[in-house]
């Protein structure tokens, strides 16, 4: 089956997992009046992201030993009854209990989407399809925004929900036709302590992080190093651990990890903070906000295809990475400064769409084909784990000047703020990211090394082999 195929047959699942990031966020205050959500309205993000983050590994260990397609069919099923909770949902508790059901499913969606692209395409070529790649984001990722304020403004806020089950169902039949011959695995024994270990390492991560958490940050901190500990233990014991050191000592893999986390945190500060700016502060409608975002949606799929292209003529990709994390350095000064809006919007989006296929590429080419599965899902992981931090960091920097109202009065969260105090708030986020951009572009400089990209989908070496070259 050619490339294309297989593109083809996964590129609507690239598309549920995209839109999901994006369409709820316009829509957030409009959800967050109806359901009196008040300042907690962020959990209706994090609460997907750190759902999808921490089982986002089990989806790429488990597509290893059973295969790419059955672990697919479980990720979009999971995804789709999430859905039709969330639409359903009468309270804030219970919508954010069905998003959490909707992360466990969502996953596993563009991990394995990309896993499969991974399974058939050397990591040098991937670039030539980069350009379908970034279309397909920007489609969904530009309708996100425009679908969801529409949804919320001249229907109902449960159609950001709602429109998942056609194309889910879409997506499930091109998977079950098109894909069969992936569904193979290898025979080994899953790892599910290191697993639950991982996953409860994850949310106490980010119940610490998060100023919304009404558990105490010392006992979360205790059992978050606890957690770490045993994790360490149990991997180290393990036949075949959760996470493999072997995976990790690849040349390139770690780092690559770390940056595609500062990456995301700085994409979703954006994504997140400014349509609340835009709504909040300066009394723009959520429909008004999403033209705004479409700009930083635009910038980042144009910065990603050309970085795309690039990559599979010259096979050079440090560059990229480093004037990608230089250009979101200036795009945050702008918005701290409050200047050039829509300049610091296409500033930030193009350069966080050059580190999106450069990274993708150092990942996809260290990784032997036997664990492809854990290798990109552990990439992914670190991806949304940027994401889910992302928010709940900027949420910490915005509360620092915005304190948190609690009991009467507090129902409409940020609306109970003058304009002043809220941009005082917004300012210190937007320098907060600014810092973690030029840091990233400091890491970038001196810790990424450039490598000869492979034309090979499925390198014969092995990890020892590779990781001593």
């Amino acid at each position: 089956m050619s490339p294309k195929t297989i593109f083809a047959s996964v590129a609507l699942v690239i598309a549920l997992g995209s839109l999901e990031k994006s369409i709820v966020t316009t829509p957030l205050p409009i959800i967050g009046e109806e359901l009196g959500a008040g300042q907690a309205l962020t959990w209706i993000v994090t609460a997907y992201l750190l759902a999808a983050t921490a089982v986002l590994p089990l989806y790429g260990k488990l597509s290893d030993i059973f295969g790419r397609v059955k672990m697919l069919n479980i990720s979009i099923a999971l995804f789709l009854l999430g859905s039709v909770a969330c639409g359903m949902a009468q309270d804030l508790p219970t919508l954010i209990g069905a998003r959490v059901l909707q992360g466990i499913g969502g996953g596993g969606l563009i991990a394995l989407a990309f896993t499969v692209i991974a399974d058939c395409i050397p990591a040098r070529e991937v670039g030539k399809y980069q350009g379908y790649i970034s279309a397909v984001y920007a489609v969904s990722s530009i309708a996100g925004p425009l679908l969801g304020g529409y949804f919320a403004e001249h229907l109902s806020w449960r159609w950001v929900f709602w429109i998942n089950l056609p194309l889910g169902a879409v997506a499930l039949w091109l998977i079950n036709t098109k894909l069969k011959h992936l569904n193979t695995g290898r025979d080994s024994r899953f790892d599910w302590l290191g697993a639950g270990l991982l996953m409860v390492v994850t949310t106490l991560l980010l119940l610490l992080l998060s100023p919304e958490s009404v558990i105490d940050n010392t006992t979360l901190a205790v059992a978050l190093v606890v957690s770490i500990v045993l994790l360490v233990v149990v991997e180290r014991r393990a036949t075949d651990p959760m996470i493999p050191m072997r995976v990790l000592t690849l040349p390139g893999y770690t780092i690559s990890v770390l940056l595609i986390m500062c990456s995301q945190l700085l994409m979703f500060a954006v994504l997140v903070y400014l349509p609340l700016q835009m709504q909040w502060q300066q009394g723009l409608t959520a429909s008004a906000s999403g033209l705004y975002m479409m700009v930083f949606m635009m910038s980042i799929t144009g910065g990603a295809y050309c970085g795309g292209k690039r990559i599979a003529k010259t096979g050079f990709y440090k560059s990229l990475v480093v004037g990608g994390f230089a250009l979101s350095a200036m795009a945050m000064g702008l918005l701290y400064l409050g200047q050039f809006p829509i300049a610091a919007l296409a500033l930030a989006g193009l350069g966080l769409g050059f580190t999106l296929p450069s990274l993708n590429v150092v990942v996809q080419n260290v990784l032997p084909s036997t664990d492809r599965g854990i290798g990109l899902s552990l990439f992914g992981y670190g991806r949304e784990l940027g994401g889910a931090v992302g928010v709940a960091f900027c949420a910490a920097l915005f509360h620092l000047k915005v304190p948190v109202l609690v009991g009467e009065g507090s129902a409409h969260g940020l609306k109970d703020f003058a304009p002043v105090q809220l941009a005082a708030g917004f300012t210190l986020t937007y320098g907060g990211m600014a810092v973690i951009a030029l840091l990233a572009f400091v890491v970038t400089v001196w810790r990424l090394k450039a490598q000869s990209l492979s034309d090979d989908v499925a390198p014969p070496k092995r990890p020892h082999e590779v990781a001593s070259k």
